[in-house]
């Protein structure tokens, strides 16, 4: 696991930690979102790593324009500002999301597909899924042609690779 995300995820842990404590996971979630969102946008994340700006100009900066999110996730946006690690922003919220999910029985997985996929393929995918792993899944479906049929699952660190380029690769691989 990379250094970033390692980090990423120790400050993800803190948070849901007070937010458990808080007991308003969700509304935390949902603050934590704002702040990724907007000091996440390119031309910010460029402002707020200017080496021409002093640490306090940054944090200015960042709380102006956080102007109505809540305490904690603002305390939690100047930490990563003052520390220069707000390019972490995603990787925090992603690893909030599966602190929560994991907290109220909930998976997450990511399926890719070949082609787009209908809200009934979705839903098949989804049962089966939940099927297999005895709990509530949430199911995202990205496209990617590359795979060029079938389907990648990702559950958490598990990837179940059933895609017609892998079925190529390893005949590929068996025939040489």
């Amino acid at each position: 696991m990379p250094q970033s995300s390692v980090v990423a995820r120790r400050y993800a842990e803190a948070y849901f930690s007070l937010a458990r404590e808080a007991g308003d996971i969700d509304g935390w979630g949902r603050e934590l979102a704002a702040v990724a969102e907007t000091l996440g946008r390119g031309e910010v994340l460029s402002a707020l790593t200017n080496p021409r700006l002093s640490s306090a100009e940054r944090s200015k900066l960042a709380m102006d324009l956080l102007d109505g999110v809540e305490v904690p996730a603002r305390n939690l946006a100047r930490l990563l500002v003052e520390r220069r690690r707000a390019s972490l922003l995603p990787l925090v919220l992603e690893h909030y999301r599966r602190l929560r999910d994991r907290a109220s029985g909930v998976m997450r997985a990511e399926v890719t597909t070949a082609v787009t996929v209908d809200e009934a393929t979705t839903s098949a995918i989804t049962r089966a899924l939940e099927e297999k792993f005895g709990t509530s899944v949430r199911t995202e479906v990205r496209t990617d042609p590359t795979i060029l049929g079938g389907l990648v699952v990702r559950v958490g660190e598990r990837v179940i690779d059933d895609s017609v380029r892998t079925h190529l690769q390893q005949l590929r691989a068996a025939l040489a």
